[in-house]
């Protein structure tokens, strides 16, 4: 009988977040690679807390029966994944010969910026570590010294259905509720901004934003911010925008679905996140699949995903207010070669980062371990 694929994850199927996204591509794939040879695969899901399968076992958040169940499921497994290094400790602990080999996917922040000496032991001694990015992969060689490492450029989620075509923008606006309390509906000049809200981690763009956005009402007075999503910086946020002098254009409803977030991006003129921690970025896929033009900083990430000049603008990473400002002003003040950019956006996704294209890329890095 082949032996099985354990993939062990932060979460996968009932989680949110970029590492979640991507792990469901990771997941077909694998299981794809399964199907290959008539075997199959099990899943340990630390942070998902729901009624456990014998092929998908959730742990609640409990690091130790988590690490348990991992080392022992090791044991009877032809190959082990981790989507985060920080769990492949307990099969990393087990003498060479006793464990399958071990896949890392790296993203960028724990592979980098918050990279632990552990960490660095783990992707040395790991059989093969998948970068979610060119830009990840490069970073990594300066913290980590020599490893097995491969970029494997991320996909669209697979919750998002990719658009057959550059879609247009409905008719029909959407109406939030203000910073100031008041309802509005959106206009043509929507700046959206689709991401996690982590008062440790603010390196999102957030606060750059709401500092620029005055400016940029007195020039664009149908100009329009919603930043989406959830976490210990939203009402942070949400006092700050209330203090603004543009606060009647600023909207921050918290997390949404699917849906409603499918639906906002189709009214959006723009996405526009200046991070300056992204190992890749997958919320500018979820842009350009809507034909969206992006702004986001060059010497990041994101600068792999967005074309400066192309399918979007992108300015530097230790980039000024004025910078910023200059930037939202040249995307604003020319609708046509927004739309341009967005265009290009789009037919860049099709081509390149689809969840398929990220599946494939998953099968064909992990395909040459599971044949020796």
């Amino acid at each position: 009988m082949t032996k099985p694929i354990l993939f062990c994850a932060t979460g996968i199927t009932h989680s949110v977040g970029g590492i979640a996204s991507a792990n469901r591509n990771v997941l077909a794939a694998l299981q794809s690679l399964a199907q290959e040879t008539g075997g199959a695969v099990k899943v340990l899901a630390l942070g998902e807390n729901t009624t456990s399968k014998p092929d998908y076992r959730t742990f609640g958040g409990d690091k130790i029966r988590f690490a348990l169940a991992a080392a022992r499921a090791a044991l009877t497994s032809r190959l082990v994944v981790f989507d985060h290094v920080q769990l492949a400790a307990p099969v990393m602990a087990l003498p060479a010969f006793f464990r399958p080999p071990v896949v890392i996917c790296a993203h960028g922040s724990e592979a980098t910026w918050r990279i632990r000496s552990s960490s660095v032991r783990a992707f040395q001694r790991a059989d093969l570590v998948l970068t979610n990015s060119h830009y990840t992969l490069g970073r990594m060689g300066g913290f980590v010294g020599t490893f097995a490492g491969r970029a494997c450029p991320l996909g669209l989620p697979p919750q998002f259905e990719v658009q057959p075509a550059p879609p247009v923008a409905p008719a029909a606006s959407l109406s939030f509720t203000a910073v100031d309390g008041e309802v509005r509906r959106m206009g043509s000049r929507v700046l959206v901004l689709v991401s996690r809200m982590d008062a440790s981690e603010r390196e999102k763009g957030h606060r750059e934003l709401l500092g620029v956005f005055p400016r940029l009402l007195s020039a664009f007075p149908d100009a329009q911010l919603v930043l989406v999503g959830s976490g210990s910086d939203l009402e942070p946020l949400r006092e700050a925008a209330r203090a603004s002098s543009a606060a009647t254009g600023i909207f921050l409803p918290g997390r949404m679905d699917a849906q409603d977030l499918e639906e906002l991006y189709r009214a959006a003129y723009a996405y526009v996140m200046p991070s300056r921690q992204e190992g890749f970025g997958l919320a500018y896929l979820e842009a350009m699949n809507f034909a969206k033009p992006c702004l986001a900083c060059r010497d990041d990430g994101g600068g792999e995903v967005v074309v400066d000049q192309e399918t979007g603008l992108l300015i530097p990473r230790a980039f000024t207010e004025d910078e910023l400002f200059s930037a939202l002003q040249t995307l604003l003040a020319d609708p046509a070669r927004a739309r341009e950019f967005g265009e290009a956006g789009w037919r860049r996704l099709i081509s390149q980062y689809t969840s398929a294209a990220h599946q494939h890329r998953v099968e064909a890095l992990i395909r040459p371990l599971l044949a020796s």
